[in-house]
């Protein structure tokens, strides 16, 4: 069977008529936008109809955008995608100043209005409202969004293509970098060696470009951000996430408190596998024990589907729909984006998944991950366009608690000698959203820090990824075999218009893995669940958790779940005795 998706649901191709309509509809956008800006008023019908326009640009232009986008995910050089792709995003640059202005007026009024869609729309102009505080200057705008397409999309394009295409010889082929990446899951630990090494041969032949990348995205992302009025780049997401400073510092100094217990396992799980220094960084997805377990596509799915309908009806038959309508692209080909993703298509109620599938245990949590985007996007696909924004501490918060569920399930099937291998590989995955995510926090405040006072060369981000590292891992890896690149690894660091996108995968685990316990204790808890996903983009963080009762900003609920990983730890432990 053909593994590939289907984007038929949304053009045909690029002669679609369906295209070539929407195409010319997004073209008139700029004309439409520009009239009313010319007459807009406080009445109730100029508040609508500049709504409207909003609504239209955001949604022309997004289905527009992401067709191109998903074609080039598997396909990294075609030459159509990426012409689409540039006439879009010059027409999109276009409308930015239009937007801003649009925006800028509906934010600067006081609205008293019993519309509905006017009332759908108070937490999304209230936003607005606050968005005026840092908001440049028209000129200063329009020069950014002339720009953007040359300076921070042309560096991720950069990033994006050479990590496609990137390769080596490994094990005596000659691999792209993706295929020889995903061998870390390999069985025997002398493939993992090798292909960790020759992984790292293969980021030193495009280091130079990249770090160049990195610094002019970081640089730029630091600069906008400080003429918007923002104290940095991390006051921007936290303020543009409507998240609590107050939240992140609870959730990191718990973390902080928590570091020596995933260290202490890391160390003694590393001596299991016969490490006497450390976990080597071609052995941190290793499991205790040969791990015998390996899943066909077909198998993955059937698995999932099974899962999914013991939890809740909704969420299998999504599920369901997104096997039979072919939403998920899975193999590993030559040209493809590496790691995965999902993305919500509201207008059509369906979702685009895609991921490197290398038959393990992982790789089926991975494909329930992101079918957890889908599902959250299945909550919120009737909101009105501009309502269906959920902030980035938010987004993975049902990846991560399909992920629970995915985990749990198998573990509460397997026989004895496969219940400590299903506990390591959600432990080692929690010391990666844990750990390795606050090293690539540390990492980039480092970078910030270090970017305004000259050039970071590639030697010098390896120094700076090796120090937050050592910091969040300590004695629990090798240090002759840490993994310095980790800094091109992580696509996130190249997305130009947001920086610090990694935290939010702690707080998503964290906060999941809390949802879950609840769900556990009080299945009918389902439903809260829902209405908090549906929530998640008309309220603040903190608003969203408070309808599961959770209060973000105290620490209680963080240490609460970093404990329970804790107790996780020790049963892991625990059954390796008992299996001796």
């Amino acid at each position: 069977m053909n593994y590939k998706w289907s984007l038929d649901a949304l053009y045909k191709d690029y002669q679609d008529i369906s295209y070539r309509n929407d195409f010319a509809i997004y073209k008139k956008l700029h004309s439409d936008m520009s009239n009313y800006i010319q007459t807009m008023s406080t009445s109730e019908l100029s508040v609508k109809t500049g709504l409207q326009l909003l609504e239209k640009e955001y949604d022309y232009g997004y289905r527009l955008k992401i067709y191109s986008q998903l074609i080039q995910a598997i396909d990294s050089q075609n030459k159509k995608a990426i012409s689409e792709l540039q006439k879009i995003s010059t027409l999109q640059s276009s409308n930015i100043q239009l937007i801003e202005t649009i925006q800028r007026h509906l934010g600067s009024l006081t609205i008293d209005s019993n519309d509905e869609m006017i009332l759908d729309y108070q937490y999304y102009l209230h936003r607005l409202s606050e968005k005026q505080k840092y908001t440049l200057e028209n000129s200063q705008q329009e020069i950014l969004s002339s720009l953007y397409p040359y300076t921070l999309k042309s560096m991720s394009d950069m990033y994006y293509h050479l990590t496609s295409t990137a390769h080596h010889t490994c094990l005596g082929k000659d691999m792209t970098l993706t295929q020889i990446k995903n061998l870390c899951h390999h069985p025997k630990q002398s493939t993992r060696k090798e292909a960790f090494l020759n992984e790292l041969a293969c980021y030193k032949t495009i280091e130079q470009p990249l770090s160049f990348a990195l610094n002019n995205i970081k640089q730029q992302q630091l600069y906008i951000s400080k003429q918007e009025g923002y104290k940095d780049p991390l006051d921007k997401m936290l303020k543009e996430s409507d998240m609590q400073i107050e939240t992140l510092e609870a959730m990191m100094s718990s973390v902080e408190e928590y570091l020596p217990i995933f260290q202490e396992f890391l160390y003694t799980k590393a001596k299991k596998l016969g490490h006497h220094n450390g976990m080597p960084w071609y052995d941190i997805y290793a499991t205790i024990g040969e791990c015998h377990y390996s899943f066909t596509i077909e198998e993955c799915e059937n698995i999932i589907l099974q899962y999914f309908k013991e939890v809740d009806n909704s969420l299998y038959q999504m599920t369901l729909q997104a096997f039979a309508e072919k939403w998920i692209d899975y193999p590993s080909t030559k040209g493809k984006q590496g790691g995965a993703f999902c993305e919500n298509l509201a207008w059509i109620k369906q979702s685009r998944l895609m991921t490197n599938y290398n038959s393990t245990l992982s790789d089926v949590v991975t494909v329930a991950h992101e079918l957890g985007h889908a599902y959250h996007g299945h909550m919120i696909e009737n909101q009105r366009p501009l309502n269906r924004k959920y902030c980035m501490p938010l987004a993975e918060t049902a990846s991560m608690f399909n992920e629970n569920i995915i985990y749990n399930s198998f573990y509460q099937k397997a026989d004895q000698n496969n219940k400590p291998i299903i506990l390591d590989i959600q432990l080692s995955a929690l010391c990666q959203v844990i750990c390795d995510i606050y090293a690539r926090y540390t990492f980039e405040k480092s970078v910030f820090k270090n970017i305004e006072k000259g050039f970071l060369f590639a030697e010098d981000l390896n120094q700076l990824m090796l120090q937050a590292l050592k910091k969040a891992l300590g004695k629990g890896l090798d240090e002759k075999y840490l993994h310095p690149y980790r800094w091109i690894t992580k696509v996130h660091y190249y997305i130009p218009d947001i920086a610090y996108y990694n935290f939010p995968y702690t707080f998503g685990a964290l906060f999941s893995r809390g949802l879950y316990t609840m769900y556990q204790t009080d299945q009918t808890f389902f439903t809260n669940y829902q209405n908090l996903l549906r929530a998640s983009t008309t309220h603040s963080v903190e608003e969203t958790a408070a309808i599961a009762g959770i209060d973000l900003t105290k620490k209680d609920f963080w240490q609460q779940s970093l404990a329970s990983i804790q107790q996780q730890m020790q049963q892991f432990l625990d059954l390796l005795e008992e299996t001796k």
